[in-house]
């Protein structure tokens, strides 16, 4: 096999190299960023939001919740009933 390569076949590789790496680059990073959204939607879809109300509604949280509140009350649902109503907006906790 000869592996002896002419200048140009070196410099055609090179431009087809560079053709590559201009269009992978671009895809990744637009790639990268749709996860991105796709994650954030995902986990503050509409569940997320009717939860918050539902928690207000039903009482277990007044209307102007603070923080520490509202981690108090998610640290103290596990395993009990209020765990399957409410895992999702106590396990993405801001």
């Amino acid at each position: 096999m000869n592996n002896n390569w002419t200048e140009e076949q070196t410099n055609e590789s090179i431009k087809k190299q560079r053709k590559a790496i201009y269009l992978v680059i671009p895809i990744t990073i637009v790639l990268f960023f749709l996860a991105i959204y796709a994650g954030v939607k995902m986990i503050y879809s509409d569940e997320y939001y009717m939860q918050f109300e539902l928690l207000v509604s039903e009482g277990h949280l007044d209307a102007d919740f603070t923080q520490k509140e509202y981690h108090d009350f998610c640290s103290k649902i596990w395993d009990t009933d209020l765990e399957e109503k409410f895992s999702h907006i106590c396990f993405w906790i801001d």
